[in-house]
């Protein structure tokens, strides 16, 4: 007996197969395409944050340069600040404002202690010419998820005034 072999056309499953491909190959295309259209649209409020984060500690270190005592030193410890310019000059405000109406942006000083060598660590004496200085901002992303950039550093009363 002899097998016959049509070699014209395509069997049913060879078409489900076929259509399979290509509806999975243009679904993967298409997660593909939505993922980097988000993505780029995400990160332009990254990196507006990351300049905002920067900014604030560039204006905390304006402040030390204009005066510690004035304008550092009176600060209190671990309660948020927000940074306001008056045209001329940074100042620190409990009052909390909005930037662009989208990034809110907190300033955070804090105690720095010395140990016996005179290295900064969690513990030992307290250095009333240093402190910490942690800036986060927040923003909301699309989907209503927060995300927040944070920059910590350290200032220090370099100009004794």
């Amino acid at each position: 007996m002899k097998k016959i072999f049509n070699s014209m056309g395509f069997s049913l499953v060879e078409v489900i197969v076929a259509v399979s491909i290509a509806v999975f190959s243009i679904l993967a295309v298409w997660q593909t395409y939505t993922f980097f259209i988000k993505l780029s649209f995400s990160n332009p409020a990254l990196f507006q944050a990351s300049f905002l984060a920067e900014e604030g500690i560039e204006a905390i270190k304006f402040m030390r340069n204009g005066s510690w005592d004035s304008n550092i030193a009176p600060l209190s410890v671990d309660s948020p600040y927000s940074l306001v310019f008056d045209g001329n000059n940074w100042q620190a405000t409990t009052t909390i404002s909005m930037i662009d109406t989208r990034f809110d942006r907190r300033i955070y000083l804090f105690d720095t202690f010395r140990d016996n060598f005179g290295n900064i660590s969690e513990t030992g004496t307290p250095d009333s010419n240093t402190r910490k200085v942690k800036v986060i901002v927040s923003w909301q992303k699309d989907a209503g998820a927060t995300s927040t950039k944070e920059i910590t550093t350290y200032v220090s009363n370099i100009f004794q005034n």
